[in-house]
C-alpha cells in the first residue's frame, strides 16, 4: 500500500474544505432572501416577481416609477401581477396583485403614453379610481392612478 504524496493529500483536503464555504454562503444568501420575503407579508410574491423583472427595484412601487424601468418591464410586471392575482394563496396577496396590475397599466400610461391593456375605458377608469381611493397604497401610487385617469379620459374619447 502506497502513501499519497504530501502535496496530493493537501490538494484533496483543501478542495473539500472550500466546497462547504461556498455552499454555506449560498445557503446564507438563500436564507436571507427567504426571510426577507417572509417578513414582507402579503407582498412576498410581488416583491420576488418584481425583482426578477426589474433587478434593481427595492419594491414593486418603486419599480413602477423608477427611470430605469422600461415599457417592456411594465408590460412584464403587469402580466406577472395578473398571474399572481389569480394564483396567490392569500387574499391579501391577491388584492395587492390586483392593485399592482392596475398600477403597472397606470405607469405605462403616465410615463410612456401607452395603453398596455385591452380593458375598456370605463372598466379601466373604475380600477384606477379604486387604486386612487385605496389608502393602504402609497401616495405616489394613488397619484399615479389619478394621472392615468386623466390620460384615459383624454386619449380614449
Amino acid at each position: 500500500m502506497t502513501q499519497p504524496e504530501p502535496h496530493e493529500h493537501d490538494a484533496r483536503h483543501s478542495s473539500t474544505e472550500a466546497a462547504p464555504d461556498r455552499s454555506a454562503r449560498g445557503l446564507g444568501d438563500t436564507l436571507s432572501w427567504a426571510f426577507e420575503l417572509e417578513s414582507a407579508g402579503g407582498m412576498g410574491g410581488a416583491l420576488w416577481l418584481t425583482r426578477e423583472i426589474v433587478a434593481e427595484a427595492t419594491d414593486p412601487f418603486c419599480a413602477m416609477l423608477d427611470a430605469s424601468t422600461t415599457l417592456a418591464h411594465l408590460e412584464e410586471l403587469k402580466n406577472a401581477y395578473k398571474l399572481l392575482r389569480t394564483t396567490s394563496v392569500s387574499s391579501a396577496e391577491r388584492n395587492l396583485a390586483a392593485r399592482l396590475y392596475v398600477a403597472a397599466i397606470a405607469a405605462a400610461l403616465v410615463r410612456y403614453g401607452v395603453f398596455i391593456t385591452q380593458q375598456k375605458s370605463d372598466a379601466l377608469i373604475r380600477a384606477l379610481g379604486e387604486l386612487n381611493a385605496d389608502e393602504s397604497m402609497p401616495a405616489n401610487m394613488r397619484e399615479l392612478a389619478l394621472g392615468a385617469i386623466d390620460i384615459v379620459g383624454t386619449l380614449r374619447r
